[in-house]
């Protein structure tokens, strides 16, 4: 693993796609490295071609496998207005130290976030945070149809690999679902502390 965060800070640095494969479900992640941390790191994702495509924080003992992308992308995404890669916009510092840290700065109140879990990898959880409570993460989930649950469902905080955010999916879902239910979030905090290992940019 230590590895794997040398080669990350690497990318970060040079600011060039990285193309992250999980462990847990094999897939690839491609995009730019803004912030590693003792625990995950997050990637400012890119989708084919080298647009812009939201943000994903992976836990970096999930991760497989790093390569650097030797295509046109990185070159192309230079030119596109979202230029340079940096961490959600609106979003304060996000703690990369913990996956507590990651889940109380990274998700934003009210925005539709995608959850993964290193044992189910096949599936995703889409929804808005509503609560932390112990070693459980709350998320008011919508459906793939865009109506919404009528409660909000607990995963383990342990369990989980990735989030997501601000994808184009997840851009078109919030258009169609509208407002989250107007109980969600009421017993969600900010962070107690100043994080430690932060992601770069405004």
């Amino acid at each position: 693993m230590t590895r794997i965060r040398a080669r990350l800070r690497e990318a970060q640095r040079d600011q060039i796609i990285v193309r992250v494969q999980r462990a847990s479900d094999r897939q690839t992640y491609d995009g730019f490295v803004v912030g590693v941390g003792k625990t995950w790191m997050l990637l400012t994702r890119t989708m084919e071609g080298g647009y812009f495509d939201g943000h994903a924080a992976i836990r970096i003992d999930d991760i497989r496998r790093l390569r650097i992308d030797t295509s046109f992308e990185s070159r192309f995404s230079r030119t596109r207005p979202e230029w340079p890669p940096s961490r959600p916009e609106g979003a304060a510092e996000i703690d990369l130290d913990s996956t507590l840290g990651v889940l109380r700065t990274f998700p934003q109140p009210g925005r539709l976030v995608g959850i993964e879990s290193a044992k189910r990898p096949s599936c995703t959880w889409i929804g808005v945070p509503d609560e932390i409570l112990g070693r459980w993460f709350y998320l008011w989930e919508v459906r793939p149809d865009a109506t919404w649950h009528e409660s909000p469902r607990g995963y383990r905080r342990r369990d989980i690999a990735m989030v997501y955010s601000g994808s184009h999916y997840l851009t078109g879902l919030t258009s169609i679902a509208g407002p989250p239910p107007a109980r969600v979030g009421e017993n969600w905090s900010t962070p107690a502390s100043t994080p430690t290992a932060t992601a770069t940019g405004s």
